[in-house]
């Protein structure tokens, strides 16, 4: 046998040769947890991936934890403020008949059931107190909520109108004087959870006034509660009468 072909049996024969057992073994365990490593790794990798999508595809409010309500999100609006003697005048103070044919106005800014809105299913919703009991229709009360922004409303013109009265010099009583503190705290609480931080700057209209402000569609915000209402009550009030 040549040299060289001797040279390439003995190579050959070294390549072939079987590791002892105890080698053998552990090369078997070390592969096994290279495998076991790799398996893990991959594991994690696609539970991160899901969680990736999940969190992606979920509504914000969902991952935030805020809660479902019964009140859709309304879409928003530009509108600058500007005064509108429709609404509120310079001399309507000096005069009551002014100011409750002033305020009676702000009717049609109001729902047709005092703002009152029925809830078919208000049991499910975990924010909803207890509802109030008011005329559904002419013969039956049933469960309705007051939609705040007209609580609001009412709250304000309550104010202007006895505002207006104790300027005229009319003595002021406990029940007046009650209903204007819970509505002057109520209207402070309500700016203070609205929270109107457009910015205004100086403008030749004066005041807070000529200011664009990103706002809540009112006329869908009023269809909707107009939809959803208790009995409607108000049609056909004389322009004296500035129920709010």
């Amino acid at each position: 046998m040549s040299p060289r072909k001797e040279e390439d049996n003995v190579e050959e024969q070294a390549f072939l040769t079987p590791l002892p057992p105890d080698e053998d073994a552990v090369w078997s365990r070390e592969g096994g947890s290279r495998r076991v490593t790799r398996y893990l790794r991959l594991a994690v990798e696609i539970v991160m991936a899901v969680i990736i999508v999940v969190l992606l595809v979920n509504p914000v409010r969902e991952r935030i934890g805020v809660e479902r309500r019964p009140v859709p999100k309304f879409p928003r609006k530009m509108y600058r403020f500007l005064p509108d003697p429709k609404y509120v005048r310079d001399d309507m103070l000096f005069d009551e008949h002014d100011t409750l044919h002033t305020l009676h106005n702000w009717i049609p800014l109001s729902a047709v059931a005092r703002g009152y809105v029925q809830i078919p299913d208000y049991g499910s919703y975990d924010v909803l107190s207890e509802p109030y009991t008011v005329a559904i229709n002419r013969t039956s009360d049933g469960p309705a909520y007051m939609m705040s922004v007209f609580h609001q409303l009412h709250c304000l013109s309550y104010l202007v109108e006895h505002y207006q009265q104790g300027y005229a010099g009319v003595e002021l009583t406990e029940e007046v004087a009650h209903h204007s503190a819970h509505c002057i705290d109520y209207l402070r609480q309500s700016i203070m959870c609205a929270a109107d931080t457009n910015l205004e700057g100086e403008t030749d209209a004066g005041p807070g006034w000529g200011s664009d402000h990103e706002c809540t569609d009112y006329d869908v915000l009023l269809s909707w509660a107009n939809e959803h209402s208790a009995m409607a009550w108000r049609n056909g009030l004389l322009p004296g009468e500035a129920i709010l």
